[in-house]
């Protein structure tokens, strides 16, 4: 008999090695970033739930991978963890966006 799945487990039902996690497909395109160091890495974000727990909370999952190493960082997020971190790059990516524009500038103080 096998084991139950998350219903959005993208994985292989059979498949040895399957992991601690049942995993969905990529919530959106995977994106290349860069590292301090220059090193291209991947950036994957999907959903995710623990075997074990299969009716406990969803998590979301933040995969970032140098594309030639086979090493990779894996974050788990609970979903206001992963609310409060959107929240903090689409704050950071407008005052980027707003430093590059160079709307803000020196406050006057009266």
């Amino acid at each position: 008999m096998s084991r139950r799945h998350a219903p959005f487990c993208d994985l292989l039902r059979d498949r040895r090695g399957h992991g601690p996690l049942c995993v969905s497909r990529p919530i959106a395109r995977q994106l290349t970033v860069a590292s301090e160091s220059g090193l291209n890495l991947d950036l994957t974000v999907d959903l995710a739930a623990r075997w074990g727990d299969l009716t406990g909370p969803r998590l979301v999952r933040a995969i970032l991978e140098p594309p030639q190493v086979d090493e990779r960082l894996v974050a788990l997020l609970s979903s206001g963890s992963a609310r409060q971190f959107a929240a903090a790059l689409v704050t950071a990516a407008g005052q980027a966006e707003e430093l590059d524009a160079n709307v803000s500038g020196p406050r006057l103080v009266y």
